[in-house]
């Protein structure tokens, strides 16, 4: 995706798995959607638009479409037999995707490695929680994005707040944005040779313009990611087997399908959605628990070494 004369914008925000569910693998997931400053704008208008032509436009507000309220959209899709809004918003994604418009990246560890890693952690580098989380996101952004895509182009970054913050203390994004852009410098510097110029060092180390903090309840964009990180984060907790391959049949006991009528909304959308992407003939054999290096769906399994 990325060219010399590129500015991009990255919409991420981070989930885990509830303390209090007994879940095949409980974990942590910080996720991103990553697109050019121009199809922002068209993606953003078709959010919108798709909004305000399905009564989801009132009283001068768009309404939020939450992962936490995928109920509604099977209820309200079951009483008026219409099509599911929260399917039908997931395919503007899928269509973007497609056409290779957008990319999307998530990093995922368990939630056992987090919490035996983060006191060791924190007492190694006589730091506290926010210091660990912050570490976590500087890895995420950029092996999922800033390394082999968007590189030194100019770079927005918009964090949900809704989390962003531990032990009474608010992160320093601005620390964060030093960090990343100090990074890109020392992957573009020579090793052993003479240090770039203080031109181009600049160029480098003024790459990510911003880092901001954006309210889901005002972002499309946040929302659709917000949904599509909804179902990586389920299928991945519960081990959801990849669907089959076009045209593979599947065989199912009278007892599965009994089971598979009475399954939850949110399974049926994270099923939806993985069935959905491995219909994309580049993404027909992914696994949403296992490395993919594919730039427009980068998935990073995070492991401490």
């Amino acid at each position: 995706m990325a060219n010399e004369s590129t500015d991009y914008s990255i919409y991420c925000d981070e989930t885990w798995t509830s303390p209090d569910m007994r879940l095949g693998f409980p974990c942590f997931v910080f996720y991103g959607l990553l697109l050019t400053k121009e199809i922002e704008s068209q993606l953003c208008k078709e959010l919108r638009e798709y909004k305000e032509s399905h009564g989801l436009f009132i009283d001068g507000k768009y309404v939020e479409l939450k992962w936490a309220d995928a109920d509604k959209g099977y209820k309200s899709s079951e009483k008026t037999g219409k099509p599911n809004r929260y399917e039908e918003y997931i395919d503007i994604f899928f269509d973007y995707l497609k056409r290779e418009k957008i990319g999307f990246g998530y990093l995922f560890l368990s939630q056992s490695d987090y919490q035996r890693i983060e006191p060791e952690f924190i007492t190694s580098h006589n730091c506290g929680k926010h210091d660990f989380f912050f570490m976590l996101y500087f890895q995420f952004l950029y092996h999922c994005f800033i390394k082999n895509q968007t590189k030194h182009n100019k770079l927005d970054i918009f964090i949900d707040d809704r989390n962003m913050g531990a032990e009474g203390v608010r992160y320093d994004i601005n620390l964060l944005r030093s960090c990343l852009n100090k990074r890109l410098y020392l992957d573009a510097a020579p090793r052993m040779q003479i240090p770039l110029n203080k031109e181009l060092r600049k160029q480098f180390e003024e790459s990510i313009q911003l880092i901001s903090m954006e309210s889901s309840s005002d972002s499309n964009v946040i929302q659709i990611s917000d949904l599509s990180a909804g179902c990586v984060r389920y299928s991945i907790e519960n081990k959801v087997k990849p669907p089959p391959k076009i045209g593979q049949l599947t065989l199912f006991t009278n007892d599965e399908k009994e089971v598979d009528e009475e399954e939850s909304s949110k399974s049926k959308l994270s099923k939806y959605f993985y069935t959905r992407l491995r219909q994309i003939d580049k993404y027909k054999d992914i696994q949403l628990d296992k490395p993919s290096y594919h730039h427009r769906f980068n998935i990073f399994p995070f492991s401490f070494i």
